[in-house]
């Protein structure tokens, strides 16, 4: 085998030439011959708040000749929090899990319905010990796809695709779950039905501060923007099984899909990644996150029952192709939806500000420490209050936001 030789300037410490090789083999096979391999960076600031994102670019040698390839590689980071590290391992774990697990038998489900494979990053190795994890995955950029404008809402033919392949997500659960009717799914797979937030009291704790300081600000931010008033409870966790109950992705933002554009760059297909929060829960809560984290006003309360008909269709199609009858009505879906609206609603207070901030003024959670977070919320408070007065984009989304909660009754006028 030629010397190896590894780009150690940039070097994260927790990746090795063992991890890279094994990625290689099961990428190329047993005879790929690893040669040399660099760390190229590739994500900005703001843009992942749970871990570091960045790609490996390897040479390899196969039957002689020279040849090329890269991978995403996630590595777990550590926390000045301990609860923050709690929730953070949690979620990487669970992804691990995710890939592990989970995507070999969702497929396999879809392949006997005839279907194809849910469209997500193939996974060529993983890696979790010593309280780290790391997770080697195709390169979707060398495929041509690629991120959307996160400060941009996503438009009625992105967010179609991206309802469509939730759709098949969802399915392909329900599809698993029939197999063995009498076992739920949790208890197969039980970090599905963990309440992420309350994994341990430090959890707990700092999920409390965090979320509900950031609610605090949302509240502050309506009095700033039109003098709304309102009294807004987060219940996040698994729910008793219901016929809503699936496999959710439990993060559908913008930041979390790759899409690839055709000739006239209308978008073709999507991928979804980050699938460190999936959960056992309501479908409308995949639902209700996405359109009021990752649409405006105007494409979500014009389009919802159209992106509702085109979910549930997508359902019903991957559902009997598996010889399993949807559930619910499209009309069951729309109430269980106004159900959920306030569950997206809430967090988008949260995302909403962050996916509107320049990359170069994230907050970086990870020097957030418990003794910090008042302080931290303070600054927040600061900048959110700011970025009222001097973003009309911000404050019009918090403006339609609560006038549609408003006319769908969730809170009073």
């Amino acid at each position: 085998m030629s010397e190896i030789s590894e780009d150690k300037t940039k070097l994260p410490c927790n990746i090795t030439y063992a991890h890279v090789r094994s990625a290689l083999m099961v990428d190329k096979g047993n005879e790929a011959q690893l040669t040399s391999w660099t760390v190229a960076d590739f994500t900005d600031k703001g843009d992942n708040y749970i871990c570091v994102v960045t790609s490996v670019d390897v040479n390899f040698k196969l039957q002689g000749n020279d040849h090329k390839t890269s991978y995403v590689v996630k590595i777990s980071t550590k926390h000045d929090s301990k609860g923050f590290h709690d929730i953070m391992n949690h979620f990487n774990l669970a992804e691990v899990k995710f890939y592990d697990e989970l995507v070999p038998v969702l497929n396999l489900e879809l392949k006997k319905a005839g279907q194809p494979s849910l469209r997500v990053p193939r996974c060529f190795y993983t890696c979790s010990e010593g309280g780290h994890t790391l997770i080697f995955m195709e390169n979707l950029r060398c495929q041509g796809f690629k991120t959307h404008p996160r400060q941009k809402s996503l438009d009625v033919a992105h967010t179609t695709l991206v309802l469509q392949e939730l759709a098949r997500l969802h399915s392909a659960s329900l599809l698993l779950q029939a197999r063995t009717p009498n076992i739920p799914l949790h208890q197969k797979y039980p970090h599905l039905a963990i309440q992420w937030s309350k994994v341990t009291q430090d959890a707990l704790n700092f999920s409390i501060g965090l979320f509900g300081g950031a609610i605090d600000n949302a509240i502050m931010a309506l009095e700033q923007v039109g003098g709304y008033l309102a009294a807004i409870k987060l219940d996040h966790g698994y729910e008793h099984p219901s016929p809503f109950t699936a496999l959710c992705h439990g993060d559908v933002w913008t930041n979390n899909f790759l899409f690839r554009y055709g000739e006239s760059n209308e978008p073709v297909e999507v991928m979804i990644v980050d699938h460190q929060v999936s959960r056992l829960s309501s479908i409308a809560d995949d639902l209700s996150y996405h359109f009021f984290t990752s649409l405006d006003g105007s494409v979500r309360r014009q389009n919802t029952d159209a992106f509702l008909d085109t979910y549930h269709s997508t359902l019903a199609k991957v559902l009997t192709a598996g010889n399993l009858n949807v559930s619910f009505t499209l009309e069951q879906l729309n109430q269980e939806y106004q159900d959920k609206v306030i569950y997206g609603s809430v967090f988008s207070m949260v995302v909403v500000p962050l996916i509107l901030t320049d990359g170069n003024e994230s907050p970086n959670l990870q020097e957030v420490s418990d003794e910090k977070m008042e302080e931290f919320m303070k600054s927040q408070k600061e900048t959110l209050t700011k970025k009222l007065i001097h973003s009309p984009v911000l404050k019009g989304r918090f403006i339609e936001t609560f006038d549609e909660l408003m006319e769908r009754g969730v809170i009073p006028s």
